[in-house]
């Protein structure tokens, strides 16, 4: 992020000055960021790994932790392809930006079917979360369950549906419950 990446966002809102601050103070503490990445990613393949170890006992199967967490982490780098989206298109397709446009904007996703002006806060992150790219982790989860179990990818389906869905669809209701605390008014 840039300074004029702040000025494009802050300048109707703070003066000047007090936008060199909240650029320096985030510049300050961008290694925090760098250490949280690796602690949240680990902490997301744990959870995703106990609900797919929920949906095999709810199948009826067995799949060592081990196994199953390297499943997960496996799926993830599919996640890397819209950041890498993301990075070139604000590189070379829309060069002038705001956080806000940032925060907002996920490549191939449902979210890019609509107006985001004529959406609330609250469906923003659900039309973001339901994307190609989290279909395509579903798939890969399936298939590496499939794999791992030696059977057919139904199996594999049937897994990622008991267990990974469902907690996924309580996360999406969890942050728009919190969305809605934060800013009633949407």
């Amino acid at each position: 992020m840039t300074r004029d990446i702040y000025y494009n966002t802050f300048q109707s809102q703070l003066e000047s000055a007090r936008i060199d601050e909240l650029f320096d103070l985030q510049l300050k503490y961008l290694w925090i960021g760098y250490l949280v990445i690796p602690v949240w990613i680990t902490l997301k393949n744990l959870i995703i790994t106990l609900c797919l170890q929920i949906g095999l006992l709810l199948n009826n199967s067995k799949l060592k932790f081990s196994h199953t967490f390297r499943i997960a982490l496996t799926a993830e780098f599919v996640f890397l392809l819209p950041q890498l989206i993301k990075l070139i298109w604000f590189l070379l397709v829309k060069t002038n930006y705001t956080l806000t446009d940032v925060q907002q904007f996920y490549p191939l996703s449902a979210l890019n079917l609509f107006n985001i002006e004529n959406l609330s806060a609250l469906s923003i992150y659900p039309f973001q979360t339901f994307n190609l790219f989290e279909i395509m982790y579903w798939i890969i989860l399936a298939g590496g369950i499939k794999q791992a179990l030696n059977t057919d990818i139904n199996k594999g389906i049937k897994v990622v549906f008991s267990g990974y869905i469902p907690a996924l669809a309580l996360w999406l209701l969890c942050v728009m419950f919190i969305t809605v605390s934060l800013s009633p008014a949407t």
